[in-house]
This record gives C-alpha cells, structure tokens and sequence, in this order.
C-alpha cells in the first residue's frame, strides 16, 4: 500500500535538513581550524631537520677542489640506478670525470649521501627544482656543484648521518667492572 505523500514529504525534508545540518557543522569546524595549506611562492614553510631535499656536490672549502673522488660507491648502492659516474685518475687522487643524476627518477633514499666516504654528495633543504621540461632534470657535475653553492646544506652528510647511527660505545674498562661482581655473585650461590 503506497505511503500518504504528507508523511513522505516530512520525514524526508527532515532527513534533508538533518543532513544539510550535519555538513555545515563540518563546512564550520574546519573554517575555525588553522589552514592546512600555504600560498606556496610568497611564504615557505620551515622544513623539519632531516628533510630530504634535493642532492648536491661539495667542494673543498679550504683547497677549492671537489670531494667526490669517483669511487662510484653512490652509483653502486642508488637503486634505481639514477647516477652515473665516470672516474679520473691524477697524481695525488682521483676526480669524478663526469657526475650525472637523474632527478626525475631519484627515490631520495638518502643511501648515496650515507655511502659517500667524503660527503662529496649532501642532501639540501629545498626541493623547487620544479620545471617542464624532463631534460632539466638531468643533472651533470656542474649544475650538482651550483646547486650545492646555492642552498644551505642540509644536516645530511654521509659522516653526519653515521655518527648520528652509531650507538655510544661503553669503555672497555667500565664493562669489565660491570662483569666482575655479576661473576661473583654467581659463585656464592
């Protein structure tokens, strides 16, 4: 038997107001709330300290040479296999003959900053390298050096981020000393 159109019409303008209610107490509380966005260009957030940005080469600052040596460690551990390496050997240490990084494909796992024994390659606090066109994203030796001379590095060089890993090591004395009555105490029982 078909309901009277009377009591349709008001339980259902009911559930409409209900529901009309129940979306402008949502739409209110989040236009109370503290903005979730920023207007990107004009104001910049502060990036926590162990941001993983955009990677960058090192120089020198004392001789005015690069750090990296091409020892290819970061070529081996990247995974998937976005830097290439080259190596040249001189007289007193090898040099990176060329150094490319594909940016579009990078993970920013941070593996290569850690592997490198000369913290040649640092993470940096920025990541607006944003463009159009892929092949910018294709970084040689030279846009990695100008990219590492045009931010403040990072907290994240590959000694940096070691030591920050490494657990503190008791003295050997002091451990000795913690053995010595656990022994005793067990021979008296």
């Amino acid at each position: 038997m078909p309901r009277a159109l009377g009591q349709s019409f008001w339980r259902d303008l009911g559930d409409l107001l209900g529901a009309v209610r129940r979306a402008m107490g949502v739409t209110l509380l989040n236009f109370l709330r503290k903005p979730v966005t920023v207007h990107y260009p004009e104001v910049k957030r502060v990036y926590p300290d162990r941001f993983r940005g955009v990677l960058a080469l090192t120089y020198d600052k004392e001789t005015g040479e690069e750090n990296c040596i091409g020892c290819r460690l970061c070529e081996y551990i990247c995974p998937p296999q976005v830097i290439k390496v080259e190596m040249l050997k001189a007289e007193k240490r090898n040099f990176a003959k060329t150094f490319t990084l594909e940016l579009y494909a990078c993970e920013f796992c941070e593996l290569c900053v850690q592997v490198c024994p000369t913290d040649a390659i640092i993470m940096m606090k920025s990541f607006d390298l944003a463009t159009s066109d892929r092949r910018e994203l294709l970084l040689d030796k030279d846009r990695l050096h100008t990219i590492g001379l045009q931010f403040d590095p990072s907290w994240a060089t590959g000694n940096g981020l070691r030591d920050m890993q490494t657990p503190p090591k008791a003295a050997p004395a002091e451990h000795a000393k913690a053995e010595a009555p656990a022994k005793t105490e067990g021979k008296a029982e």
